[in-house]
C-alpha cells in the first residue's frame, strides 16, 4: 500500500511499517490529539504526533518522532503491522 493508505490505517489505530525497513519489528503510529496538565495547573494542548518504535535500539527500545521523507511518501511498500492494536 502507499503512505496515504498507512496514514490511514494509522488514523484508525493501527501500527504499520515497510518491507524495504531491514530491522525487524520496526513500526511507526500515531498518537492521537490530546491535552496535559502543566505543573502550574494549566492545560496545553498536544497536537496528533507520529512515533517510530524501534526495539533494537536502549534497553526496551526506543520511541522517537516521525516525518516521512520524499522516499517514504513514494513508495508502494507500506503494510499494516496488525489490526487494531495501537502504540508500542
Amino acid at each position: 500500500m502507499d503512505f496515504s493508505d498507512a496514514l490511514h490505517a494509522m488514523k484508525d489505530g493501527r501500527r504499520v511499517a515497510r518491507d524495504s525497513w531491514k530491522e525487524p519489528g520496526k513500526y511507526i503510529y500515531r498518537v492521537p490529539a490530546r491535552e496535559t496538565l502543566l505543573p502550574d495547573g494549566g492545560r496545553v494542548e498536544h497536537s496528533a504526533e507520529y512515533l517510530f518504535y524501534r526495539p533494537h535500539k536502549g534497553t526496551h527500545g526506543l520511541v522517537e518522532p516521525y516525518a516521512p521523507l520524499p522516499d517514504a511518501l513514494e513508495t508502494d511498500d507500506w503494510y499494516v503491522v496488525d489490526e487494531g492494536q495501537a502504540g508500542p
